[in-house]
């Protein structure tokens, strides 16, 4: 009951916020949202004996969720030198902090990573809402209907685990169902209101593509978690864990959206 109550509110709030809101709401409400994902994601990591530089991390976080907020975006060699100076920060950290000296390797490397695997993916969510708040609310019906379709197929039907020392709960026939289910929902998509400019095979590969990076994602989280020993990233969201949680598969299927349909709309006549 807390899970669908907690649905029911968030829901309409993103909605409100992606089609009646100016832009920047959404951004910003992207950047606290990827911004508390990875603070999450580096109390999981420190969990492990990892030592992370959160602040250094959570600075680098801010910049990377900042991007589709700037006027105009940045160069990529001004990318790579912010890349290459976040690195170095992180790798200075540990030499103020009286991290063992054997950790000071790990706590670097983790602290790039959260930012790299969370805060930089989290910016493509802000990139389809340039595109267009359709294409947001194509990628939440994507991942949504894919975790549904894998949620009861799997229930009913699932036999072969996929991977049962990560999540024992998944397995291969709700892996498919989730597939399916999301290649049809893209196929619509593609088809009517939400992306027209698809077309149907276009919206079916976006459905089939962003559900499987989905997929992986959540299988990702739940390896961090599973050696972590922790069952939820947070217990912010009463029935739905942390922020990290609820967009673990966001963060994987993002990206593989937003390429299939700025590739849909170059290719547009």
């Amino acid at each position: 009951m807390k899970r669908e109550l907690a649905a029911a509110v968030a829901i309409p709030i993103v909605l409100a916020v992606l089609f009646i809101a100016p832009p920047i709401v959404f951004h910003l409400l992207v950047g606290a949202v990827a911004l508390a994902a990875l603070w999450e994601f580096y109390r999981i990591a420190e969990k492990t004996g990892l030592p992370v530089a959160k602040t250094v991390g959570l600075a680098g976080g801010l910049a990377a969720v900042s991007i589709p907020m700037l006027p105009t975006p940045p160069s990529v060699e001004t990318g790579g030198i912010a890349l290459l100076l976040l690195a170095a920060l992180a790798a200075l950290s540990p030499l103020f902090a009286r991290v063992d000296l054997p950790s000071a390797l790990g706590g670097a490397s983790g602290t790039v990573f959260g930012v790299l695997s969370v805060a930089l993916p989290a910016t493509a969510m802000g990139y389809l809402r340039i595109v267009s708040p359709r294409a947001v609310l194509f990628l939440f019906l994507i991942v949504w209907g894919c975790d549904s379709f894998a949620y009861y197929t799997g229930k009913n039907f699932g036999r072969r685990k996929i991977a049962p020392r990560v999540s024992p709960n998944k397995t291969w026939e709700g892996t498919i169902g989730g597939f399916v289910g999301a290649t049809l929902i893209g196929a619509a998509g593609g088809t009517w209101w939400l992306m027209p400019e698809l077309g149907p095979v276009a919206g079916a590969a976006a459905g089939a593509l962003a559900s499987t990076a989905g997929q992986l994602g959540d299988l990702v989280e739940s390896l961090w978690k599973r050696g972590a020993g922790v069952k939820d990233s947070g217990t912010f969201l009463p029935g739905h864990g942390g922020f990290y949680d609820r967009i673990d598969s966001l963060l994987f299927a993002a990206p593989v959206l937003l390429l299939v349909v700025c590739s849909g709309a170059s290719t547009a006549p």
